[in-house]
C-alpha cells in the first residue's frame, strides 16, 4: 500500500471546531453590529437623500467611508481574538496529559501544527467573507455601498486576522503556560516603545540635549504604529485615502513568517515542558535578562516621575537612576527566576548573573553620561541643514537663511559648550532644535536655558530670543508669504485684559471684542503686515521680566482661520493666529486708535505680575 504525507487531519480539526465554535460566532456575531448594523444605523443619511440636504453620491461616499472605518475597528478587535484563537488551538500543549495524548496519536508534529492553525484562522476568515456578503445584500443591491468598500473592509479585517494571529501562534510557542501565553503577547506587543519610551525619559534627565518625546522604534510595536497610522483621509469631492495600509500589509506578511517559526519551534518543542514559563530552553536567559532590564527601566521611570524628575539633571540624575535601575534590575531578575524554577528559593548560587546585568547597567549608565558616543557635542555643519527650527514656550521660528542657520548652529555650539550653567538653570526657558538635514535626516535636541543673566544681551537666553525673532521668522508667524484672505478667516477677536478689583488687585479678567471679516483683513493688511515687516509685532519673549510688562500690552488680536479645499469637515485644515500688542506695533496701535474705543494698556500700567 502505497503511504502518503497529511498536512491536516480532518478528525483533530473538528474536534477543536466541535469544541471552540462559540469563539468564531462570538466574532460572526460582532462583525455583524460592526458592518451591516452600522451601516444600518445611518438612515439618517438614507432619509436626507432626495430632500436636498444630501445627494445621493454624497451618502454613497459617506457609507464607503463608514465601511472602510470599520474594517480598520476589526483590525484592532483582530489583536484581542488572535490571541484567543490561539490560546483554543493550542491548549493541549499547556497540560502534561493532553499534550501527552495529543503526541502520542500518529500524526507528524507539521500535521498537528498545521492543522491547529488553520482550524483557528480559515473560521475567523470565512467570517469576515460571509459578513461582507450580509452587507452587500442588504445594501449593494439597493445602490447605496460600492463592492469596492467592501472588498476594502474584506482586505483590513482579513490581514489584521493573520498578523496578529500569526504572532500569537508564535507567542504560543514560546510557553508551556496558558495564562503566560496572553501576558508574553502583550508584553512583546508593546515591550519596544514601553522601553524605548522609558529609556528616552531617563535618558533626558542626564543626556545633554535628549529629546524625550520622539521615536524610532515604534514599528516593532505593531498596535503602536497602528494606531498612530491606520486611519482614513477624506478627499474632495468624494473619496477617501487608506493611510498605513502598508504597514498593515507588512504585519499580515511577519504574522505568516512567525507562523513559519512557530512550526520549526513546534518540531523541536519538548513537550515536557507543558506548565513551564518558558517552553524553549536557549530562550530562558533571554527571558531572565529582558525582564530584568525591562524591570530597572519601568521601576527607575515610574519612581522618578513621582519624585524626582523636575529638580534634578547631569550627574546627580545619572548616580539618582543607576541606583533605581539596580533596585529594579534585582527585581526583576530574581523574579524571573522565581517564575522558571518555581519556588521562592532562588538566592543561592544565582548572584553571578545579577552582577553581569549590574555590570550591563552601570556601562549603560557611564557611556552616556560620560558621552562616549559623542552624542552630546553633535552639531551639524551648517552647509549640510536645509532649515532648523527653533521652539520655545510655543513660539516656534524655521529659518532657512544660510546666514541664520550659521547664527543658530554657532549659538548651538555655544550652548553645549556652556552645558553647566544650562544643567544649573533646569527649571528655566525651555528650547528645542530641529535641524532639517540636507540627505533627509533630522536632528533634534531640546536644551533649558539659564536666565539668571538674561540682562547680559549676549547670553544665551538673549541670544535664542534674538533667533526666534530673525525677520524670517516673524514673517512666518504673521503668514506674510501667504497672507489672509477673506475666504479663509472664520473670525477675529481682539481679546484683552482688564483688572478685577472685586478679588485680586493684581488679577486680570479676559474679556474680546469680536471684528468683521471686513475689519479683520482691514486691521490684518495696514496693520499687522507693516509692523510685521518692521520686526514690532509676532515677537518671541521668553522670559516675562520688566521690559516685557513695560513694554507688551495686555491686548491681543486673535484670527480664527480655516485653510480652503481641505473637506466637508468643518474642523479640519483650522488654525489660529495670536498677535500681543507691543509698544513698537505702531501701525496695529494707530489702526485700533481709528476704529476702535480700546484703549490699549501693558501689565505695568495696569499693575498686573
Amino acid at each position: 500500500m502505497k503511504s502518503r504525507i497529511s498536512f491536516f487531519n480532518r478528525g483533530i480539526a473538528q474536534n477543536l471546531l466541535r469544541r471552540f465554535w462559540p469563539l468564531w460566532a462570538a466574532y460572526f456575531c460582532l462583525l455583524l453590529l460592526i458592518l451591516p448594523g452600522e451601516l444600518a444605523s445611518q438612515a439618517t443619511i438614507f432619509s436626507n437623500i432626495g430632500s436636498g440636504a444630501i445627494s445621493f453620491e454624497e451618502a454613497v461616499a459617506g457609507m464607503d467611508l463608514c465601511a472602510v472605518d470599520e474594517g480598520i475597528a476589526v483590525v484592532y478587535i483582530s489583536a484581542f481574538v488572535g490571541v484567543i484563537a490561539a490560546m483554543a488551538m493550542f491548549h493541549y500543549l499547556y497540560q502534561s496529559k493532553s499534550c501527552g495524548m495529543m503526541n502520542c496519536l500518529p500524526l507528524r508534529r507539521e500535521t498537528m501544527f498545521l492543522t491547529a492553525w488553520l482550524t483557528g484562522i480559515v473560521p475567523l476568515l470565512l467570517s469576515d467573507l460571509l459578513v461582507v456578503l450580509v452587507t452587500a445584500l442588504l445594501i449593494c443591491t439597493r445602490g447605496l455601498l460600492h463592492v469596492s468598500a467592501l472588498l476594502e473592509f474584506l482586505v483590513l479585517a482579513a490581514m489584521g486576522n493573520i498578523a496578529f494571529y500569526g504572532f500569537a501562534v508564535f507567542c504560543a510557542m514560546l510557553t508551556g503556560n496558558i495564562l503566560v501565553l496572553p501576558a508574553v503577547y502583550l508584553v512583546l506587543n508593546f515591550a519596544v516603545a514601553a522601553v524605548e519610551g522609558c529609556g528616552r525619559e531617563l535618558l533626558s534627565l542626564f543626556v545633554f540635549g535628549m529629546v524625550n518625546h520622539s521615536s524610532k522604534l515604534h514599528f516593532l510595536s505593531p498596535p503602536v504604529l497602528l494606531m498612530k497610522q491606520l486611519n482614513t483621509t477624506r478627499l474632495q469631492p468624494l473619496g477617501y485615502r487608506i493611510n498605513g495600509l502598508g504597514a498593515l500589509a507588512a504585519y499580515c506578511a511577519v504574522g505568516l513568517l512567525l507562523s513559519a517559526a512557530a512550526l520549526l519551534l513546534y518540531r523541536r518543542r519538548r513537550m515536557e515542558t507543558a506548565g513551564d514559563v518558558v517552553a524553549v530552553r536557549i530562550l530562558k536567559p533571554v527571558f531572565q535578562y529582558c525582564l530584568c532590564f525591562g524591570t530597572a527601566l519601568v521601576v527607575a521611570d515610574m519612581l522618578l516621575a513621582s519624585f524626582y524628575r523636575i529638580s534634578m539633571r547631569g550627574l546627580s540624575a545619572a548616580l539618582l537612576i543607576l541606583a533605581l535601575m539596580l533596585v529594579g534590575a534585582f527585581i526583576g531578575y530574581f523574579a524571573a527566576e522565581m517564575l522558571m524554577q518555581k519556588t521562592l528559593k532562588v538566592f543561592h548560587g544565582k548572584w553571578r548573573g545579577f552582577a553581569v546585568a549590574c555590570g550591563v547597567i552601570l556601562l549603560f549608565v557611564g557611556v552616556f553620561e560620560f558621552d562616549l558616543t559623542g552624542f552630546e557635542k553633535r552639531v551639524p555643519s551648517p552647509e549640510d541643514v536645509e532649515c532648523v527650527s527653533l521652539w520655545s514656550g510655543g513660539e516656534v521660528a524655521e529659518l532657512r537663511d544660510p546666514a541664520q542657520i550659521a547664527r543658530a548652529a554657532a549659538f548651538h555650539r555655544d550652548l553645549i559648550a556652556d552645558k553647566a550653567a544650562c544643567e544649573r538653570g533646569a527649571g528655566d526657558a525651555g528650547l528645542a532644535i530641529f535641524y532639517h538635514l540636507s540627505d533627509g535626516r533630522t536632528l533634534d535636541r531640546t536644551y533649558r536655558l539659564p536666565t539668571a543673566d538674561k540682562e547680559d544681551p549676549d547670553s544665551l537666553l538673549r541670544r535664542a530670543e534674538a533667533l526666534l525673532n530673525a525677520p524670517e521668522a516673524i514673517l512666518a508667524r504673521a503668514r506674510a508669504d501667504r497672507p489672509l484672505s477673506p475666504e479663509t478667516l472664520v473670525g477675529t477677536e481682539i481679546s484683552y485684559g482688564i483688572l478685577d478689583e472685586s478679588t485680586d488687585p493684581a488679577h486680570l479678567v479676559w474679556t474680546g471684542v469680536s471684528l468683521t471679516a471686513e475689519e479683520a483683513m482691514s486691521l490684518y493688511q495696514e496693520g499687522i503686515l507693516p509692523d510685521a515687516r518692521d520686526g514690532h509685532i509676532a515677537l518671541a519673549h521668553l522670559v516675562h521680566d520688566e521690559y516685557y510688562e513695560e513694554n507688551v500690552y495686555s491686548l491681543a488680536i486673535n484670527f480664527t482661520c480655516r485653510e480652503q479645499g481641505i473637506g466637508n469637515d468643518p474642523y479640519a485644515g483650522m488654525f489660529y493666529l495670536g498677535f500681543p500688542v507691543e509698544r513698537s506695533s505702531v501701525n496695529t496701535l494707530q489702526w485700533l486708535r481709528e476704529h476702535t474705543n480700546l484703549e490699549p494698556k501693558t501689565y505695568a500700567e495696569l499693575g498686573a505680575g
